[in-house]
């Protein structure tokens, strides 16, 4: 059963501002396998945002060097592409119950954590990354299917806020969490700063177990040449990546750059904890108080101005790099970056549908995308690296990053402009 068929979703779209139980009235109206969906997201979300910068925290604590936080992100993503694309390759080829993707990726990710127990070598940690990328890699795969085969493009708007707005209370929670866990580790245990948190977020997951059974089954159909063909040549797939180019770079460079430069500022995990889960509070609010305005004809218009205005704020950072500039640069990216990823997931989404030939199932082109995602990723790491050997390590290759990301934030909206007015 679709949302449609539940619920009445035109009035999802006037969520009035404040009215709580208005809100969780809609959310209780969710088929059951859509609210699982959700649930699962929010619990890998949470060890995502539980673990996700204070590794990149670790990494460079423990070898000192920008450049060595490039190469273990760009092996991360070579991981996801993995787990993604060519896992799903094969799910298609052998007809596999895609459903099980949920369990394999939180099997991945948790096996993930031992590695980086006692003495980490820069072997080891690049192990942690790949086996841990590949657990995402499948999380994202799975999740897109059933986003795809469960909601409708009309629906998406909706259930986007509601997944973002999750995600930012996972996000108010997550540092508070891990915070404690530095606390209890340090103080308490008298073990290193991080043992503690990498022993406690696996066992997280665990608590999604529940929601595997309202899951449905589903099984994609194999993938051929035609598709890859397909791919290749239509002219709105090539138009496509001047979108995948920009969200790629986007995402590979915030995930380094951002962890690091919140470091310098601030010079401790706990710290880094306490500010996170402050600033977390501020996205959950902007995007519960907007959620009212964001349709399916407004979707554009929010991902122009709060791209535009993304570019502008990640300029401060380059401009001013010193704490006044990082508390204004904040200030506005935590309210920003959740608004422009909400319009961006459904436009991934609606892609992914659209670019498919017409009349075929979506999964080929999910997939084919994805490798042009990974493809993206890889080399806009790879630039960075050449610039940070270029310019040095720390703060100055950090503030380069950031003019990078302002420049990715404003394409993001001309590659999306560009796949609608192409369509037209």
């Amino acid at each position: 059963m679709r949302i449609a068929e539940a619920t009445c979703y035109d009035n999802f779209l006037v969520l009035p501002c404040g009215h709580m139980k208005q809100i969780m009235t809609h959310f209780s109206a969710l088929p059951a396998r859509v609210k699982s969906m959700l649930y699962l997201h929010w619990i890998y979300s949470f060890v995502g945002i539980l673990t996700g910068t204070f590794v990149q925290i670790y990494l460079y604590q423990r070898f000192e060097s920008v450049t060595f936080n490039i190469i273990a992100q760009i092996i991360w993503f070579i991981g996801c592409a993995l787990g993604f694309s060519l896992i799903g390759a094969i799910v298609s080829w052998c007809r596999w119950n895609i459903k099980w993707g949920y369990l394999w990726a939180f099997i991945f990710s948790a096996l993930s954590f031992p590695i980086l127990f006692g003495e980490v070598s820069t072997y080891s940690a690049l192990i942690f990354m790949f086996i841990n990328g590949i657990g995402l890699g499948l999380y994202w795969l799975t999740l897109h299917t059933f986003e795809l085969t469960e909601t409708r493009n009309h629906e998406r708007d909706y259930y986007s806020s509601v997944l973002s707005a999750g995600d930012q209370i996972v996000s108010l929670c997550a540092p508070a969490f891990a915070t404690l866990l530095f606390y209890l580790s340090e103080v308490v245990l008298h073990w290193d700063t991080f043992t503690l948190l990498f022993l406690v977020a696996p066992l997280i997951y665990i608590s999604g177990i529940p929601f595997f059974r309202t899951i449905p089954a589903y099984r994609p159909r194999p993938i051929d040449w035609h598709d890859l063909r397909h791919f290749l040549s239509d002219r709105r797939n090539r138009h496509a990546q001047v979108y995948l180019f920009a969200s790629s770079a986007h995402f590979g460079l915030i995930s380094v750059a951002l962890p690091i430069a919140t470091f310098i500022m601030l010079g401790d995990a706990k710290e880094v904890g306490v500010y996170s889960t402050i600033f977390a509070v501020l996205s959950v609010f902007a995007l519960l108080i907007l959620s009212r305005y964001r349709h399916a004809g407004s979707r554009m218009q929010f991902l122009f101005w709060t791209s535009i205005a993304s570019a502008f704020t990640t300029l401060v950072m380059v401009v001013r790099f010193d704490f006044a500039g990082f508390i204004v640069f904040s200030l506005l990216s935590v309210i920003l970056n959740p608004l422009s990823r909400v319009s961006a997931h459904v436009i991934d989404l609606d892609t992914m549908e659209t670019l498919a030939p017409k009349g075929k199932d979506f999964f080929p082109t999910m997939i084919f995308r994805d490798v042009a995602f990974g493809i993206w990723r890889v080399l806009a790491l790879i630039a960075f690296l050449w610039l940070t050997r270029m310019v040095g390590e720390g703060e100055t290759a950090v503030r380069v990053s950031f003019v990078a990301i302002a420049i990715s934030s404003a394409l993001l909206w001309v590659g999306a402009r560009l796949i609608y007015q192409k369509a037209e």
